[in-house]
């Protein structure tokens, strides 16, 4: 699944929420979180964040086109996210002026996220004006 962010203020954040329901029956071995910028930011990653206020659902894709099977994933985005243990923090490469390159940052581990477990996946824009970005997660699933 992924999402694209357009025009994130300096200094504003965009977050993605990704939970294996609880009495999913799987196990979801996310095998690669990709975040891409135009600008420099922040990510930080958190295990098992409280929603306040539910967000946007993105739907997951099925990347064998020739399966019926759905996934137990819940993902969205734009809700109210807080708390949560910190587990992983990082930086997407930037410039100024000319020289505003952005970047594409990958956390590159293996995260398996057990029946009722989530990560909050976010960006906070560290430029000095609006930016657009994108979050990209890949994952299988697997019976417990």
């Amino acid at each position: 699944l992924s999402k694209r962010f357009e025009g994130i203020a300096a200094d504003a954040s965009a977050d993605m929420y990704f939970l294996n329901q609880s009495g999913s029956g799987k196990r979801v071995y996310v095998i690669m979180i990709e975040i891409i910028s135009f600008a420099q930011g922040w990510i930080d990653i958190y295990r098992n964040a409280t929603v306040s206020t539910a967000g946007t659902q993105i739907n997951p894709v099925n990347l064998n086109t020739a399966s019926t099977n759905t996934s137990v994933v819940h993902a969205e985005y734009g809700g109210a996210y807080s708390g949560g243990t910190l587990v992983h923090e990082t930086v997407v490469p930037g410039g100024s002026r000319i020289r505003a390159v952005g970047g594409a940052s990958e956390v590159g581990e293996s995260v398996i996220i057990g029946e009722g477990d989530s990560i909050l996946v976010r960006f906070t824009n560290k430029s000095a004006s609006s930016t657009d970005m994108s979050i990209r997660i890949i994952w299988w699933e697997e019976e417990i």
